[in-house]
């Protein structure tokens, strides 16, 4: 009789920790609903896919394997900066802030890894 009990407190605890362990889907569902981008026409979509991916070819092409100087003299100081170093690769990540959008590049090691163009709104 006392390992029937022992053995159900033991289901209960457990059953309790998994449900504080688990995922809270009314938090996810309204931050989905607050990500939710707002309606465009067929029209200005295509048009603003077509300027980003010329946007973001040209930033691409031009960026990738610059140097962080070559970066700097190109655009000026950066507006945000963000370094982190694992072992032996140092990322640093620079955003130049503009009035036709936002430029970031992550350098690794001091050469330029990725890079992205965000458009003004």
């Amino acid at each position: 009789m006392l390992n029937h009990i022992r053995l159900m407190f033991i289901a209960l605890f457990m059953g309790l920790f998994l449900i504080a362990c688990g995922d809270d889907s009314a938090q996810q569902d309204a931050a989905e609903e607050t990500a939710a981008p707002s309606e465009m026409t067929s029209e200005e979509t295509a048009t603003d896919t077509n300027t980003e991916e010329a946007a973001a070819a040209e930033e691409s092409n031009s960026i990738e394997g610059m140097t962080e100087e070559e970066a700097i003299a190109k655009w000026g100081e950066p507006d945000v900066t963000q370094t982190r170093t694992i072992d032996k690769l140092t990322i640093i990540h620079h955003e130049w802030h503009g009035e036709d959008g936002i430029t970031a590049v992550q350098f690794h090691n001091g050469v330029a890894a990725h890079s992205q163009f965000i458009p003004a709104e």
